[in-house]
């Protein structure tokens, strides 16, 4: 505005320029006050911009003072603090002090916003239910640490996996020898009475007696849940709002919001009387009410008009900003000049004349809105402030059919204002106000919004891939054996001396099956057993009239002369073994082992002696389904390792399977578990250098790779939980970018969007991407992109929950501890760290202010963090009962840590609604619905938590389409390893054992589920944007014909306003004593007054421009000449030559 090369016209608004850069207003001829609108305090009408500039003192000279007293300035940022934080006015001292963080409970937070109350009511009671879910867990978990199922190399895979259903149970000494074995597992032995002595396997009770009563826990747990959900959404929060609003005065008590109104009234006076117009209105609807009709003159106290200035409010602020820290800047350039310091005062300038250059062009892009007047502009938007709280209600009561568009084309005239017709709804907060969005364009928001989903999803697709892109966890997979010599041999347990084979092949598919190679088609150099070389292979013979037999006295011998071996030309990967013994002589229990190069003997007399099980590494042990035929028996290494000293492994075995080994060390069973057991005394010394021991320098590279493991599993933690941060900060320019009207809604935006992307992240692509699913339905076909469904895992076996369900309990231990420290970080080491660094740059009361402001306490962010770790805990807290105490340490620990942070740490919050918290207790069924889905899944599987069929065995069948017998072939399909990977037909089976009788009750909470979301959605989707209207037509119809029979009658109803309220002006005294924002007025809302300052700039600006233009018009019609000397009047200023 002030960019102009005529320095006679411009010498008024160049000056006036410098001095709003202040923020003065002088003139070279008098002051240029800003427009400003004084009203009466009853009955008056005021406008968003009717408010006084703040002042700086200035010198003659037009420049700041250097002789600042730094001491004063900070003492009031000091009580500026106070006065902003969460305080109350103390009238005998006069000083603004803070709430007890012990004493206060949160009843007592009611005038901080209801939507901080219930939030830490509703994180207090969910602690509590957490505690009494843990509680009815407790035999589950109790049942799971009691057993000994988990076999695990890495030691905190196994800590983690004795906590989950994966280790209940215990097999007998000899292991389970079948999948029925595994079903009839015991589940551990009451050691009472203790006077005589146990029969060794003696068990007391199996899993399958307990595994109803484990799940019929699991069921109630989950139904206290959603009994405390439902209990909080539809009582205890309806409750508080009442009686929160009826202990609490608030300016929403007494004032309506009319978000829609005629953006221009016809006749251009009216226009300009627009506040004056609608208070007038809101009488006449006052005096013109159906019943009880309010005849008061000054019913109407205050009008705040929202001016449309097409969103270049947050331009303003952003103006507003760089003046002040201009302000700041001068007087820093001051005083190194005043000290001498010319290398600093030449930086502050060149500082200063940035600012200026951003000023400008700020200055540049608000020109159109800087010709115009409040007086010309639309209006958008007000709020209506009245005499009594009784008065909002009658307003609301008449206009209460605006709310259904149907009912709104009716309206009558006179509750029209300029001929449009009008929506009026309570009023929020004014702190709940973002003022910068209030006039920008409602389908312009809407077009926003449909971009932030698109980018919302974008991100979630980038998420998926981020962490796809990590390897897939895995934990001790059966490494790939490649051995040149593989052996068969008898055991003790087998039940026979002997072993007599008719056939016996090799596969290298895991199923046994011909679509790989086998040992009928490897190059074989020779077939031997103990007694030496045999000249032919054994080959299937119809009637097995000559089997391959060898017998051995097994009683008091280590090791068997009963096996039999082969060595091939080239080292070969066995994965499976299939074999046909002789019916008299048959073993039930076989070992397989595998031998590398050369290690076998050659020479007869010395295989005699030789024991295949001391230089070969062992395998785990297999169990033939009959003699006729094995079946299909899986060929892994034996992971299994000793616990007891005794048992330990020799140093020599390790050393020579290390001398074998040709791939990692985890991998090599013998020396893994050898390192294990030398490590389990002493881990972190074991695995870190120096290696000085023999037995350290032999596990040195086990040592580096289980090091490599646990870095790769807290990486995997890090970068999850690093992930969500990265969101946060992306996430708040998305929301700011929607343009939303109040704080309430960017809250309920920003609650939904992190707590979307931040369970995505820790809890379903956890699932996701370590599953191995091998169908996917055609309209999920785009996430194979994803590098989704491409993990190991088609079940939720033992492996997962100890491998998988580790890394999960980790993340979520890490989100627990980031989530409750980051508030205290925040308010008590990070912002006193800012103040005492920018303090010494700050000169001006306003940037002072604004350094030793408390940070904001962001409501949504703590609800979507708690919401996020709610879930995952629900969620998978079926298997792993240990979780309820994580989420109940997680809420007590937060319900204090965000208490301490509020009240001692953090600037006053907006006054949120009580929609933020409504909406996190409305997710808590969806929580309840992922908990039976998973925890069903779980306990249908029947080598964890094995039952019989129930009686809704019929309905899921029905249910799921598949019977029994297809159920039956499935399952034996992929038990065999015919096949794998997750498909539809292995879903429906699965789905199947919802109905056992361990799962009944989680598969009627499943069904009941499943049933309410169908309906929800049919009725939000379809059914209530036509019957709602009737509905509330119907609820209104039955009022009017109970009151025209009561009339009738003769019956005496209440007065429809029983309570009488104070008046405006006593709450807004009750309210100022609070500390707590009472007018709706962009001028008195503290987080914008660098906006209105900005603002009155502008409009000085511009009243200084016009005035030297028409000065400048008036000169140039007039000649004087020399000797005259004469005066002209402007306006209200004297142009003199």
């Amino acid at each position: 505005s002030s960019s102009s090369s005529s320095s006679s016209s411009e010498a008024v608004p160049r000056e006036a320029a410098r001095a709003q850069h202040m923020g003065g207003a002088a003139s070279q001829d008098g002051e240029l006050e800003p427009e400003v609108s004084d009203h009466g305090s009853r009955g008056g009408v005021e406008d968003e911009t009717s408010a006084g500039t703040s002042e700086v003192n200035v010198d003659t000279a037009g420049e700041p003072n250097a002789e600042i007293d730094v001491v004063a300035l900070r003492e009031e940022a000091q009580r500026h603090r106070r006065k902003t934080a969460c305080t109350v006015l103390n009238k005998e001292t006069g000083q603004y002090e803070f709430l007890s963080v012990w004493a206060m409970t949160p009843r007592q937070m009611g005038h901080l916003g209801v939507g901080v109350e219930l939030y830490f009511q509703f994180i207090k009671q969910m602690g509590f239910v957490f505690l009494f879910m843990a509680l009815l867990s407790l035999p589950a978990l109790l049942s799971n640490f009691a057993g000994s199922m988990v076999e695990e190399s890495s030691m905190l895979n196994r800590a983690f996996g004795m906590l989950s259903v994966a280790n209940l149970g215990t097999c007998p000494s000899s292991g389970c020898q079948s999948f029925a074995q595994v079903q009839e597992r015991c589940a551990f032995v009451l050691r009472l009475p203790l006077f005589y002595e146990r029969e060794e396997d003696t068990c007391d009770l199996r899993v399958k007696d307990i595994a109803e009563w484990i799940g019929f826990l699991d069921g109630l747990a989950i139904l206290t849940f959603m009994g405390f959900g439902m209990f909080f959404a539809h009582s205890w929060i309806p409750r508080i709002v009442r009686e929160t609003d009826d202990a609490n005065t608030t300016p929403a008590d007494y004032t309506v919001w009319i978000p829609s109104l005629p953006k221009y009234l016809p006749d251009a006076d009216d226009h300009a009387n627009y506040p004056e117009k609608l208070a007038e209105h809101f009488r006449q609807v006052l005096r013109s009410a159906a019943r009880d009709p309010i005849e008061d003159p000054f019913a109407v106290q205050v009008v705040t008009v929202v001016h449309g200035y097409d969103g270049a409010i947050m331009q303003f602020g952003e103006k507003g900003n760089h003046m002040q820290d201009q302000e700041n800047a001068r007087l820093l350039r001051l005083r190194a000049q005043a000290q001498g310091k010319e290398k600093s005062a030449a930086k502050h300038e060149k500082h200063i004349s940035g600012l200026d250059d951003k000023i400008r062009k700020i200055e540049k892009r608000l020109r159109t809105q800087a010709r115009m007047t409040d007086d010309t502009r639309s209006v958008c938007s007000a709020f209506v402030t009245f005499t009594h709280e009784e008065y909002k209600d009658r307003v609301l009561d008449e206009y209460r059919f605006a709310n259904h568009a149907l009912f709104k084309l009716c309206q009558p005239e006179g509750l029209r204002f300029g001929g449009q017709r009008l929506n009026v709804v309570k009023a929020c907060d004014p702190t709940d106000l973002y003022w910068e969005n209030l006039d920008y364009d409602y389908r312009k928001r809407m077009m926003r919004k449909g971009v932030i989903v698109f980018f919302t999803f974008l991100v979630l697709v980038v998420c998926s891939v981020v962490i796809a892109s990590l390897e897939s966890i895995s934990g001790d997979q059966a490494p790939e054996v490649l051995k040149t010599t593989w052996i068969v041999a008898n055991t003790p347990a087998s039940g026979s001396a002997c072993l007599s084979f008719c056939s016996w092949d090799l596969f290298s598919s895991p199923s046994c099956t011909l679509d790989g190679q086998s040992s009928k088609t490897w190059p074989t150099a020779r077939l031997f057993d103990a007694s030496g070389t045999i000249a032919d292979i054994v080959e299937l013979n119809g009637e097995c009239s000559n089997p391959w037999r060898l017998c051995d006295n097994l009683a008091g011998n280590s090791s068997s002369r009963a096996w039999l071996g082969i060595e091939f030309d080239s080292a070969q990967a066995v994965k499976c073994m299939k074999v046909r013994q002789h019916s008299v002589t048959s073993a039930h229990e076989l070992r397989i082992l595998s031998c590398a190069s050369g290690a076998a003997p050659e020479n007869a007399s010395v295989l005699a002696s030789w024991d295949p099980a001391a230089h070969c590494q062992a395998m785990e042990l297999v169990y033939p389904a009959s003699a006729h035929s094995s079946g299909s028996l899986s060929v892994v290494p034996d992971t299994s390792c000793a616990t007891d000293p005794a048992s330990y492994i020799e140093f020599e075995v390790a050393t020579l399977a290390k001398a074998d080994s040709v791939g990692s060390p985890v991998g090599n069973p013998s020396l893994n578990c050898f390192c294990r057991q030398q490590a389990s005394n002493n881990l972190a010394g074991f695995m870190t250098p120096p290696w000085s021991t023999p037995a350290e320098e032999l596990c040195k590279e086990w040592s580096q790779e289980m090091t490599m493991t646990y870095l790769k599993v807290g990486g995997s933690v890090l970068a999850i939980t690093v992930l969500n941060e990265v969101l946060l900060v992306i996430y708040s320019y998305f929301i700011a970018w929607e343009r939303l009207c109040t704080v309430t809604e960017l809250a309920k935006s920003q609650l939904g969007k992190l707590f979307l992307s931040q369970f995505v992240n820790t809890g379903l692509l956890m699932l996701l991407v370590n599953a191995n699913i091998k169908q996917y339905p055609s309209v999920l076909a785009f996430i194979k992109v994803l590098s989704i469904g491409e993990g190991s895992y088609h079940d939720m076996t033992g492996q997962w929950y100890t491998v998988v369900g580790t890394t999960l309990i980790l993340t979520v231990l890490a989100k627990v501890a980031s989530s409750s420290a980051s508030p205290i970080v925040m308010s008590q080491v990070v912002h006193p760290l800012m103040e005492r660094f920018y303090s010494k740059k700050k000169l001006t009361q306003e940037t002072l202010n604004a350094v030793y402001t408390l940070p904001e306490w962001n409501l949504s962010l703590r609800l979507a963090e708690g919401m996020n770790i709610i879930f995952c805990v629900v969620m998978y807290s079926g298997g792993m009962p240990i979780l309820y105490l994580v989420g109940a340490l997680y809420c007590l620990t937060s319900y204090w840590i965000d208490k301490r942070s509020l009240l001692r740490g953090s600037h006053r919050p907006p006054a949120y609604k009580e929609d933020v918290v409504m909406m996190s207790v409305n997710m808590l069924p969806v929580a309840a619905f992922l908990h039976t889905a998973v925890a069903a899944w779980t306990f249908g599987n029947q080598a964890l938590l094995p039952s019989d069929w129930s009686t809704l065995q019929p309905l899921a069948e029905s249910l799921f389409g598949i019977t029994e017998a297809r159920y039956l072939e499935v399952m034996e399909s992929y038990r065999m390893g015919v096949m794998e990977g997750l498909t539809m037909d292995f879903m429906r089976a699965r789905f199947l054992d919802f109905s056992r009788k361990g799962t009944w009750l989680l598969m009627l909470i499943f069904l009941a589920c499943s049933v309410f979301y169908i309906a929800s959605y049919l009725w939000a989707l379809v059914l209530r944007p036509f019957l709602s209207p009737f509905a509330f037509l119907s609820k209104e119809l039955i009022l009017s014909c109970a009151r025209g029979c009561a009339k009738r009658c003769g019956w005496s109803l209440p007065p429809r306003d029983t309570k009488i309220s104070v008046s405006w002006e006593e709450a807004k005294l009750e309210m100022e004593a609070k500390g707590m924002t009472t007018s709706y007025r962009l001028a008195d809302n503290e987080k914008y007054h660098a906006a209105y300052k900005a603002l009155q700039h502008t409009h000085s600006l511009v009243k200084a421009q016009t005035l030297a233009k028409a000065s400048e018009a008036a000169w140039a019609a007039a000649r004087w000449s020399s000797e005259d000397c004469a005066s002209i009047e402007i306006g209200s200023t004297k142009v003199e030559q």
